[in-house]
């Protein structure tokens, strides 16, 4: 990589793609328990309206100009959010403030968002008819205040915060029901119907159509309420508009999917309230279920509560087992699209399992790591990257490469129009390099599926966690396991993948590693779900192949090799790109 290339690549770390890292100064998955306190028992001490919610402290705001404006204190993360005044700080920042008795500090600002059409008309019901929603009228959305953009085709939604100021809006497209949400830089808007006093239940649906069959259908004592993101993540910024809410209910598509965003959304608004309608052929999603007119009451009133963190029976087993049947293809995980042949072996990337990746020294394992993660992310699996063995800048350039397919040293032109391309993708990484203790990782991990809902976390390499115990710095296989065993926890309670790279022991050049060759104990194996092992015969052969082995698949049982060919050019082990390279030269 030229010099050149690698201070813009640099630049563009610490600017554009600032918000895709996660730096150590602010990787605490939950505020210190001290700040809290101090910050109730200010809030008591000066009389001050606080109230304890599921997920957030509703507070009085003392920096907001507004007389008795409501705040929100995320119990967890410590976020301080007022949605009067659009204050976002960190409670640390804020208590002094409070200490101090300012009022007004906030500089009110006009949080009301500001739509980018400029066509958009009322309703007409030829529009509405467009949707294909048997039975759906104008009067059925005049309470949405949703308007129609006839040159654009789309129907726009406005989303409002808890203080029910608008900051943003949701944007159905007539033409091919696609969707897409623009909002505020606080991100804590959300679509909420009849939001009453009275009503203390809600659903939360991931689209705009569900939301428009429920809302036609006007349940009773209910609100219901449109996810901003979809399944993709539950932003915290959103917590406060559902913290009045006694209990929460998941309606979701019939995939298993949905039912992991349910269980992962329920982590973050308390699962104590939060309730599911299980994903069963005969209760689907709002949308669907009116369309082979189900009775949309009846579905609802089925909803269970997501489940006790200790015990369960076969009873509450018995839908989730039907829904793996019925979606037998989606319960396999993504499909891999560069490496087929690992779809075959593998079935595809699952959530919650714990995958080991070694081979010898200098084979690869991090440039294959990059793709098949790159591939993963480019379909939308939110992940995030612990390298600590290669710094975070060469990592980027390397997924960069293999994105585009070619180097860009000789084609700086097009680098804004690649950078900007690749950034709109979930890639995540953590700003650590050299040797790290665990909690400090972990932390840091917690904190970004927290925030960010990540489904993959990949350390490379384990070896660089290690030696940073003091109680155990004797006994690293001990360190070993007991990392690998907070990683294996890590992900089956988070319902996270977790990669780890690890290195094998020094064995003769000629001989084939196996399980028994990975560094450490017989834990990282037994622990592992997958285990993958980069074979390089070329190092001892002149005819000699490289090769992905596949020697452990908890989940089908099914073993065998992937061959690896490396295209210089792109980085890149994926036969799909050198096929499509054929194509072109031809």
């Amino acid at each position: 990589m030229s010099s050149f290339l690698s201070r813009k690549l640099s630049f563009m770390i610490k600017g554009n793609l600032s918000k895709n890292f996660i730096t150590p100064p602010s990787i605490d998955t939950s505020i210190d328990p001290k700040v809290m306190l101090d910050f109730k028992k200010h809030a008591r001490n000066h009389r001050l309206f606080l109230k304890d919610g599921p997920t957030c402290l509703l507070v009085q705001c003392q920096l907001c100009a507004i007389p008795d404006a409501e705040a929100y204190v995320n119990k967890r993360t410590g976020l301080f959010l007022c949605p009067n005044c659009d204050l976002k700080k960190n409670v640390v920042d804020i208590l002094p403030f409070y200490e101090k008795k300012y009022r007004g500090d906030a500089k009110f600002q006009d949080v009301n968002y500001k739509t980018k059409y400029k066509d958009l008309q009322p309703i007409s019901q030829a529009v509405l008819d467009n949707l294909g929603i048997k039975g759906l009228k104008t009067t059925d959305l005049e309470h949405f205040n949703t308007q129609h953009d006839p040159n654009l085709n789309i129907l726009q939604f406005p989303m409002r915060n808890a203080a029910n100021k608008i900051v943003g809006e949701r944007v159905l497209n007539l033409s091919d029901k696609s969707e897409e949400t623009i909002d505020n830089y606080n991100h804590s808007g959300l679509l909420l119907w009849n939001s009453t006093p009275k009503n203390t239940r809600v659903v939360l649906v991931s689209n705009l159509l569900d939301f428009i069959v429920l809302a036609m259908h006007r349940l009773s004592n209910i609100a219901i309420a449109c996810l901003p993101n979809g399944l993709k993540s539950l932003p915290q910024e959103c917590l406060p508009c559902l913290e009045k809410f006694k209990e929460v209910i998941f309606w979701f598509e019939f995939d298993t999917a949905n039912w992991d965003a349910a269980k992962n959304f329920s982590k973050k608004l308390d699962e104590n309230r939060c309730f599911i309608i299980r994903p069963t052929d005969t209760e689907r999603a709002p949308y669907n279920a009116h369309k082979k007119r189900y009775n949309l009451q009846h579905i609802l009133n089925k909803a269970t509560p997501i489940c006790h963190k200790s015990i369960t029976t076969f009873s509450a087993l018995k839908n989730d087992i039907l829904s793996e049947l019925q979606n037998i293809e989606k319960v396999n995980g993504v499909k891999w699209k560069r490496y087929p042949a690992l779809n075959k072996i593998l079935k595809g990337h699952r959530k919650g399992e714990l995958t080991i990746l070694t081979g010898p020294t200098g084979s690869g394992k991090t440039t294959f790591m990059s793709e098949y993660s790159l591939d993963l992310a480019l379909q939308g699996v939110s992940t995030l990257w612990g390298s600590f063995e290669i710094r975070n800048c060469r990592l980027a350039a390397t997924l960069l490469r293999q994105y585009v397919g070619y180097s860009l040293e000789d084609k700086l032109n097009e680098f804004e129009y690649w950078t900007s391309a690749f950034e709109r993708y979930p890639l995540y990484f953590m700003t650590f390099h050299g040797q790290q203790p665990l909690k400090l990782v972990m932390e840091a991990v917690e904190h970004a599926q927290y925030i960010h809902d990540i489904s993959h976390v990949i350390i490379d390499n384990l070896q660089f966690m290690m030696g940073t115990s003091l109680a155990h710095k004797t006994d690293k296989f001990w360190e070993q396991d007991s990392i690998i065993s907070a990683f294996r926890s890590f992900a089956t309670k988070s319902n996270v993948h977790v990669t780890l790279v690890m290195h094998p022991r020094k064995e003769r050049v000629e001989e084939d590693l196996t399980t028994s060759s990975i560094f450490g104990t017989a834990k990282a194996t037994q622990e592992a779900d997958n285990v993958l092992i980069i074979q390089d015969k070329r190092l001892t052969s002149l005819r000699g192949k490289k090769y992905l082995q596949i020697v452990k698949n908890r989940y089908s049982g099914d073993l065998g090799i992937m061959p690896l060919e490396f295209d210089k050019e792109s980085l890149s082990y994926s036969t799909i790109n050198r096929k499509e390279k054929k194509k072109t030269n031809s």
